[in-house]
């Protein structure tokens, strides 16, 4: 894979600590945003900051090479960890939507779109009528579930987002 074009190896050479900076920052996100981030290996990532002239713009390049392994292990899994009261407020719980199309799969399985453009799946096998324009609450449960119950009624199963 060829990193760098030649122009973009004279911005790098000429641009000095500010374009060198932004040029390699751009790069490793794009690549990274795109799923291409195994691809850049760190021997090129080292190649791309050897090749800044100006000192202080190649250290904060070699600084952003070294941060970045320690930014994803420092997010690794941070959804096992306590939640502050800030975080706690703002998470949605539970919310009210209406059914604008229902169907059953193979399995006599309710399929669900709302209004929102959402597409939901029954994952258990609980009996629940439900009809089109109804509203209906989904609310968060333990270990990542999602309920759907009708409003006024204690009854709900079990669901998963499709679209």
């Amino acid at each position: 894979m060829k990193l760098l074009s030649n122009s973009k190896k004279a911005l790098l050479t000429r641009g000095g600590y500010k374009v060198g900076c932004i040029f390699f920052y751009l790069l490793v996100s794009l690549y990274t945003h795109n799923g291409v981030a195994d691809e850049i290996s760190l021997n090129q990532q080292l190649v791309v900051c050897n090749k800044v002239i100006e000192n202080s713009a190649r250290l904060a390049c070699f600084d952003e090479i070294a941060i970045q392994p320690n930014q994803i292990k420092d997010n690794f899994a941070k959804e096992h960890l306590k939640k502050s009261d800030v975080e706690r407020a703002n998470e949605i719980k539970k919310v009210t939507l209406t059914i604008s199309d229902l169907s059953k799969n193979p399995y006599g399985k309710w399929i669900i779109y709302f209004e929102n453009q959402q597409k939901w799946q029954q994952k258990d096998s609980n009996q629940l009528s439900l009809k089109v324009g109804q509203r209906v609450t989904l609310t968060k449960g333990a270990l990542s579930a999602i309920y759907l119950q009708k409003e006024n009624t204690t009854k709900r199963i079990k669901v998963k987002r499709l679209q």
